[in-house]
């Protein structure tokens, strides 16, 4: 009896705020209990490795009277032209293609720019992004970047920084093969075909490992 008392008499002293206050936490105890929220592990996406994918490129530079048909162009560079193109910057938006042929099948474009780095030629300095848009018989569909020197006309490989999609976190090098040497098309375009291979490590620290 005096306990029941004393639980009355010290309802008085509890306002509709506390009582709220110990409803609301009551409720999210209860959330955690049977709806605990996802850990970073639970969340991170373990993909499997990526394998070495190879692509292959039309590199067209516009000739000097031409209209069409290229996918490069010279976009910078000094006001005085310098021996060896020292300092000349192209563009390109190229086609990536499962064979070393215009009519193969089209997984993608590589977009970017380069610039003639040494006095003495003989060297670039590219940026480029890798662009997989679409489903095709490749498998991946996201982007990947690559920057690095490349020596003209050898094979030369630049580091992966990153990309996104089903390339999201990858790492890797990007080799770059010359196919052949350059010919002119009928617009005057110069023409040379080249090939990639993207050779990936893993997107994250634990994505190898997991089953």
């Amino acid at each position: 009896m005096i306990f029941a008392l004393y639980q009355l008499s010290m309802a008085k002293f509890i306002s509709p705020c506390s009582l709220f206050s110990i409803s609301a936490l009551a409720v999210v105890f209860f959330l955690q209990l049977h709806w605990p929220l996802p850990s970073v592990e639970a969340t991170t996406s373990h993909k499997r490795p990526i394998p070495t994918l190879t692509v292959y490129n039309a590199l067209i530079i516009q000739g000097p009277n031409s209209t069409k048909g290229f996918n490069a162009v010279q976009c910078g560079g000094p006001a005085v032209p310098l021996p060896n193109m020292f300092g000349n910057i192209y563009c390109f938006d190229m086609p990536l293609l499962k064979a070393q042929d215009l009519n193969s099948e089209l997984y993608g474009t590589v977009q970017g720019s380069w610039v003639a780095s040494k006095i003495t030629g003989g060297t670039i300095v590219v940026s480029e992004t890798f662009i997989f848009p679409n489903q095709t018989s490749l498998g991946y569909v996201g982007t990947f970047s690559g920057l690095g020197i490349e020596n003209i006309g050898q094979q030369t490989s630049k580091p992966i920084t990153g990309g996104t999609g089903d390339f999201e976190l990858v790492t890797g090098i990007a080799i770059t093969t010359p196919l052949g040497p350059a010919t002119i098309d009928a617009n005057g375009n110069t023409f040379l075909w080249f090939k990639y291979e993207f050779k990936f490590g893993c997107q994250c620290p634990s994505s190898c490992l997991s089953p």
